[in-house]
Order: structure tokens, then C-alpha cells, then sequence
């Protein structure tokens, strides 16, 4: 279930990114969304990494030549595809809260708040 619910969320989040090829408006542009999108993607994976990992010492499987805190399972593709996952989710609520207009509230226009 909750590897569906991570598919729809990088499904609608690319649906709604492609969409913005088509429907022209003061909402998310293109380099908007791909700017905060990868902005985030970022801060998430770097966020991920250290989740789970267990060193190469803790495991007690040493490889020779290696430093003793290296991973030995980093699981870099698994936290990749949740990086992505998490990113679009977050994603898709920023672009439904750009599109409603409420941050163009709070955004000072014309040099005064």
C-alpha cells in the first residue's frame, strides 16, 4: 500500500509538473518547480543517509583496506527512491499551495509589506 501511495505521489507530482507546459499562470513555472523540487530532493537525501546505516565494525566484517566506519549497507538506491518519494509528495503541496494563492498574501509587493 504504502509503495503505491509513493508511486502516486511521483506520478501526480510529474503529471503536475507537465502540466505547467500547457497551463500558462502566475502559479508554479517550469525552473519554479524544478528549482524546489531538486532543492529539496537534496536536502531530504543528504537528510536519509544516515538513516539505518551500520558500519562495517558493527557488522564485524572488516574488509582490509577499508576504514572500520565505512557502511557495509548503505542501501543508497532504497533511499533514493524514498528521497524521490517524500520530495514529490512535498512537492505536489507546494505547488497546490502556490496555486491557491495564499503565499501571495504574505509576499510583499511593490517594496512594502
Amino acid at each position: 500500500m504504502i509503495k503505491w501511495l509513493a508511486r502516486g505521489a511521483v506520478a501526480l507530482a510529474g503529471l503536475l509538473w507537465l502540466s505547467r507546459f500547457f497551463i500558462r499562470d502566475g502559479g508554479v513555472g517550469i525552473v519554479n518547480g524544478v528549482v524546489v523540487f531538486t532543492l529539496i530532493w537534496w536536502i531530504l537525501l543528504f537528510t536519509m543517509l544516515p538513516i539505518g546505516v551500520t558500519s562495517q565494525q558493527e557488522d564485524g566484517d572488516v574488509v582490509a583496506g577499508s576504514e572500520p566506519g565505512a557502511p557495509s549497507r548503505p542501501n543508497l538506491a532504497k533511499k533514493l527512491w524514498w528521497t524521490t518519494a517524500i520530495t514529490s509528495g512535498l512537492w505536489v503541496g507546494y505547488f497546490f499551495l502556490m496555486l491557491s494563492g495564499v503565499l501571495e498574501q504574505l509576499i510583499p509587493h511593490g517594496g512594502h509589506w
